[in-house]
This record gives C-alpha cells, sequence and structure tokens, in this order.
C-alpha cells in the first residue's frame, strides 16, 4: 500500500498537467492500493470546489462515490465517509463539517459544538450563537 496525497489525486482526477498526470496514473493504476487520509479527502474538496476547477457538489459527491466504490482506494474511514458523503448530498454544509460531525459521532460525542450556521438544523450538530 502506498500513501497518496492530495495533488495527486488532483492531478489524476483533473489531467491538467500530462507530466504529472502520468506519473499520479502510474501510481494509482500500478497494483497497489492507495491510502486515502480523512484529511486528504477533505483537501481534495477543497480544491476542486475552489478555482480553476469550480466541481459542482454534485460532481464532488460523484467522484468521493466512485473512490469509495474503487478498490484501488482505502480510505481512512470507508463506512464514516459514506455517511458524511450521504449528509453533503443533502445538506448545505462543506463535506469537511459533516465528515466531522460523523467522526465525532463515531467517537461517542452526543453532539458536535460549531459556530458554522450552515450546520444550524443537522442533527449531530450545537450550533453556538
Amino acid at each position: 500500500m502506498i500513501g497518496v496525497d492530495t495533488n495527486i489525486l488532483v492531478r489524476y482526477l483533473t489531467k491538467d498537467d500530462e507530466k504529472q498526470w502520468q506519473q499520479a496514473a502510474e501510481i494509482i493504476e500500478g497494483g497497489e492500493q492507495c491510502f486515502v487520509a480523512n484529511i486528504v479527502l477533505c483537501e481534495l474538496v477543497w480544491v476542486l470546489r475552489g478555482k480553476p476547477y469550480q466541481f459542482t457538489r454534485e460532481q464532488i459527491s460523484n467522484t468521493i462515490e466512485l473512490m469509495l466504490q474503487c478498490s484501488v482506494f482505502d480510505l481512512e474511514n470507508r463506512s464514516i465517509i459514506y455517511q458524511a458523503l450521504q449528509r453533503f448530498k443533502q445538506g448545505s454544509a462543506d463535506f469537511s463539517d459533516y465528515l466531522i460531525g460523523a467522526i465525532s459521532q463515531h467517537s461517542g460525542c452526543s453532539t458536535t459544538a460549531t459556530f458554522d450556521r450552515k450546520l444550524r438544523s443537522e442533527k449531530g450538530f450545537d450550533l453556538l450563537e
């Protein structure tokens, strides 16, 4: 197994630099499993949502869904990521917020305190005013 950084996934998914895409493809398609840490997945979403890529929520959701289905990727917390993804598809907050909430819940927290108003009506979050 080999760990992959965010930039490897970005190059592979966007193919915006041919040389780096080829190197990323060699790693991802090389036969070894690729470990993707939670923070890498969060960074990937942030990068793809921003300029110059500007992926939509649906494109982000589809990308994560494909990664969850692809056996080459060993995601840090597959079931927790799946839970966060389902909430991201339904809600208005960032993927990272839902991942934080899912990890907190999985770790035994009764709630996740936040100042983020996008999480006002989200189950498992306590909005502080």
